[in-house]
């Protein structure tokens, strides 16, 4: 990976001016206020970004457990910063987004808070749930190694392209798209999504491709068909959704370096039900 996004160089993302910088706790920091008002601005830039989070998440993302942060998050919603949302999924688990207040006060802080809530109707689907929070631990699992993220709702690429589930920013100076298959897709959604990431990697849209799987039989089976000499291509209606051979084939192996630019991961996060 390190060497195709050296070869890529500086990918042109198109980002439209709204990734998220990932800021780190300052060990430094010992006034209780000075703590709070940074462990604040890290909830509420992550939740300006995802739109939605769990309870271990954000603690996570603090570097705390859910219990040693218990009164933290409870004096934001107390302050109305911060709110539950309801969903016939959540059962058991805290899932939070931005109140009122915490909008205003991130629009304050000189965020874009334009797209600062989600659409109720993808939080009442469970897939769409599972997936979302899956991609924010995948993000979270690698905090350390990138300097700013975008989740795909503000990814802005050529119409052509599909947004990959999130882009990380390397201190480097390269970006790397995220993709988390929680499910094995059709083969030919799978050739389409390798052709979409190939084509954006040629064009310079981001310089790797991490493919991060739930299942290892789902990341063989992906593999499998990327080894393949030779890609089947495929035409992809947009207004129908239907998908259709378009006779040809792409031969990855012509592109110098590309293959290098796929790494496949098993990543399970054992919230599947």
């Amino acid at each position: 990976m390190a060497a195709c996004a050296q070869a890529a160089g500086l990918a042109d993302t198109g980002k439209g001016g709204r990734p998220m910088r990932i800021e780190h706790r300052d060990p430094s920091l010992t006034y209780p206020r000075a703590v709070r008002e940074e462990k604040r601005r890290l909830v509420l830039d992550w939740l300006l970004e995802f739109q939605f989070s769990s309870v271990d998440l954000l603690a996570r993302r603090l570097g705390l457990t859910s219990q040693s942060s218990y009164k933290f998050f409870r004096s934001l919603l107390d302050d109305q910063l911060i709110q539950h949302f309801k969903s016939v999924h959540t059962h058991q688990a805290r899932y939070l987004m931005l109140a009122k207040a915490g909008v205003d006060l991130l629009q304050v802080a000189g965020r874009d808070v334009a797209h600062a809530h989600t659409q109720p109707s993808r939080l009442n689907r469970y897939g769409h749930l599972m997936h979302d929070l899956a991609v924010q631990r995948a993000v979270l699992t690698r905090l350390a190694h990138y300097d700013e993220v975008i989740w795909d709702k503000h990814i802005t690429i050529p119409e052509q392209y599909e947004k990959p589930d999130a882009l990380l920013h390397s201190p480097k100076n390269y970006w790397v798209a995220l993709e988390y298959e929680r499910w094995r897709k059709e083969t030919k959604r799978i050739y389409l999504s390798f052709m979409n990431h190939a084509r954006a990697l040629i064009k310079r849209h981001y310089s790797g491709v991490y493919y991060l799987f739930d299942r290892e039989q789902d990341l063989v089976h992906y593999q499998t068909l990327f080894a393949a000499q030779a890609w089947p291509e495929y035409h992809y209606n947009r207004t129908t959704g239907k998908i259709t051979l378009a006779g040809t084939h792409f031969q990855p192996d012509t592109i110098e370096c590309l293959r290098d630019c796929f790494l496949f991961i098993h990543e399970p996060h054992g919230d599947k039900k």
